[in-house]
């Protein structure tokens, strides 16, 4: 279920999780207690909503288990496509959800938006548990089971979405939309600017006559003349990962697009840690 593209940031999004539960008046040091015992089983989280079963020895109820719900509020369809809008005019921010990754800085679009991704206070989150009165809430149940959601963000932050309302397929969908009308609507390169892209060639000869002497050329064969004394070369692994992957983001298939984008990002890591090894490999001698 770990999604390799998260790696160990993915652990950014728990803390801050946990942080913000314990500053709505939510104990997640009782809830981690509670937790780590294994007591927390059956999480399931659906749109704007979170269910489990909690183990309670100590509880009258026959089974010893505690059904907890969790409720956060849900973003309707005009502020999912002012987020939207938003995300897909930022070239970084496509680029990345796109590649399946969820940058931590996400949610301030979210508020640029008038909205929330994490929860904006206690008004967001409804918590029920069926063993403990509402006097005692926010109980131990109800405590392990946001801890527990709190490392499931570890494993997906895309978790996060679902909550509010999306989940990351139709997110990925329409940043591809989006992304698909912004290609259609760009003007075409002009015939001005490709001409001065073009090197500068001196013209063929008409009549079928031979062509210039290359010797007379060298000045302009690369272009601008630079002479090959002045390039230098710096070989490093890339600063961002994949970066033409996540530019491009996933095939436009219909199916098994997202399994073809794993397939991808296996096959640039193979060949960009064997082009690394090739170049920082010893010189053999002759």
């Amino acid at each position: 279920m770990t999604n390799a593209l998260f790696g160990a940031a993915g652990a950014v999004w728990s803390e801050r999780w946990h942080g913000l539960m314990d500053e709505l008046g939510y104990d997640m040091r009782r809830g981690r207690s509670h937790a780590r015992r294994g007591r927390v089983q059956s999480v399931e989280v659906q749109v704007g909503r979170v269910t489990a079963q909690v183990q309670d020895r100590e509880s009258a109820v026959p089974d010893g288990l505690a059904d907890v719900e969790v409720l956060l509020t849900v973003h309707d369809d005009d502020a999912w496509n002012r987020v939207l809008d938003s995300l897909g005019g930022q070239a970084l921010y496509a680029a990345q959800l796109l590649a399946g990754d969820l940058p931590h800085s996400i949610d301030e679009r979210f508020q640029e938006e008038g909205v929330h991704l994490l929860p904006a206070g206690r008004y967001e989150l409804e918590a029920h548990c069926s063993v403990c009165a509402h006097w005692e809430q926010p109980c131990k149940h109800v405590s392990a089971v946001l801890f527990v959601m709190g490392q499931m963000l570890d494993e997906d932050p895309w978790l996060l979405f679902r909550l509010r309302g999306r989940d990351r397929q139709q997110v990925l969908q329409a940043m591809r939309q989006r992304r698909s009308e912004d290609d259609d609507s760009a003007p075409p390169a002009t015939v001005e600017r490709q001409q001065l892209n073009a090197p500068s060639f001196a013209p063929l000869q008409e009549n079928g006559a031979t062509s210039l002497p290359l010797s007379t050329q060298i000045d302009n064969f690369w272009g601008q003349g630079k002479l090959l004394s002045g390039l230098h070369h710096h070989i490093s692994p890339p600063t961002i990962r994949l970066a033409l992957l996540r530019r491009l983001g996933h095939p436009p298939f219909r199916t098994d697009s997202l399994e073809t984008y794993d397939q991808l990002v296996a096959v640039y890591e193979t060949v960009s840690a064997a082009a690394l090894a090739l170049a920082f490999a010893p010189e053999v001698e002759e």
